[in-house]
């Protein structure tokens, strides 16, 4: 059903903030929502799970007492996928929008990223571009950058709306840093998979595919940026999380390497990013240099990813040469096999001709005088 617009303007949403470790990050994260301008009908709950910085808990307990923000903590450290599965049940109505600590918002955000997921009634999440946002990175697509020298998340985040008002377009995943999930959404497809993505990484994209079989596309806001920093409470941790939730994601959704590969081939990203670059320039001149660098870091990305196909092809072509050559073997070894089983067919064939004369010359033998004669002795 699409919804009408007094449904989407009057929607209640929650932002949800896991907090773990890094005072400081946390600290720019929440200063940032608190100066961002927010809708109405917004809620902001700060889940801290279990944080071994007692400097960042004190911060969070100060900040909620004198802002009103809700504090939530749990007893035990859960983990990521559980301490967001516990923000998501805080409120059965509101939409969720789920916010790493490691971000920075500005100016009319949510408001913005709201919108977009109004626009049409299938939409079931909508994430913002990036300076650390995979496929939704800016300016290097898809890599992870620091902000353009001179400007701030905020005038970055002015560029976007300016550059891309009200543009959106479809992606394959959700990007978790700040992930807008309607409710209807949620519902259907379910809370993040616990069992299987355990602390972290690869639980949005698992939910965006099952919601994607469910009907639901993905979106980004084209006229959204907010900064992320990337890896702030395990940093030390990511690459093997990222590895361990790549060989799940391959288990639970085979084609989901393909469809990401697709899309960073066809960029559909492009001209969006393109449209902010012009915006610098024009309130910027001196940022032409940094932008033409931009732009060599981007094609280099692309030159690589093309040396990885390459590597890849050339990685397939030899396991193709090693399939040809075990199949060989192979086939040597199964003629030899039906040699041998030839072999014995026909020696079992001649053993059988040879128990059926044998038996035929023993019934003559029985038929003959001296058999009969020595027989009949035998019984005497």
């Amino acid at each position: 059903m699409i919804p009408d617009s007094a449904t989407a303007t009057n929607q209640p949403i929650t932002i949800v903030v896991p907090v773990f470790r890094n005072l400081q990050v946390t600290r720019d994260c929440l200063d940032s929502l608190i100066t961002s301008t927010l809708p109405e009908n917004v809620s902001i709950a700060i889940i801290n799970d279990s944080s071994p910085e007692e400097e960042l808990s004190t911060f969070c307990r100060e900040l909620a007492a004198r802002v009103g923000f809700r504090l939530i903590l749990n007893e035990n450290n859960l983990g990521f996928v559980k301490t967001a599965n516990r923000g998501f049940a805080l409120d059965h109505v509101a939409d969720i929008l789920l916010l790493n600590s490691d971000t920075v918002v500005s100016n009319d955000w949510l408001h913005r990223l709201h919108s977009c997921a109004y626009k049409e009634p299938n939409i079931g999440t909508v994430t913002p571009f990036s300076n650390n946002g995979t496929i939704c990175s800016y300016p290097v697509f898809p890599v992870s950058n620091a902000l353009p020298t001179h400007w701030s998340a905020a005038e970055l985040d002015n560029a976007f709306q300016l550059a891309n008002a009200g543009g959106y377009l479809e992606i394959p995943t959700a990007v978790g840093f700040c992930m807008y999930i309607k409710r209807s959404c949620l519902d259907e497809t379910g809370p993040f998979d616990e069992a299987n993505f355990g602390l972290g990484y690869g639980e949005e994209c698992d939910f965006s595919l099952r919601a994607s079989a469910l009907g639901w596309k993905h979106v980004v806001a084209a006229d959204v940026f907010v900064y992320h920093e990337g890896g702030a409470s395990f940093a030390s941790e990511s690459t093997e999380r990222k590895h361990h939730a790549e060989k799940i994601m391959s288990r639970l959704h085979p084609g989901y390497h393909q469809l990401i590969s697709d899309f960073l081939q066809a960029d559909p990203l492009y001209d969006f990013r393109k449209n902010v670059d012009a915006v610098r320039l024009r309130n910027k001149p001196a940022d032409s240099v940094a932008i033409l660098q931009e732009h060599s870091h981007y094609t280099r990305t692309i030159l690589e990813r093309t040396a990885e196909y390459h590597r890849l092809i050339q990685n397939l072509d030899q396991i193709l040469v090693d399939c040809r050559l075990q199949f060989a073997d192979t086939d040597r070894a199964l003629s030899e096999a039906q040699r041998v089983v030839d072999n014995l067919n026909h020696d079992i064939k001649n053993a059988n001709i040879y128990v059926q004369q044998l038996k035929a010359h023993i019934k003559n033998m029985e038929q003959s005088r001296s058999w009969r004669y020595t027989a009949w002795l035998r019984r005497k």
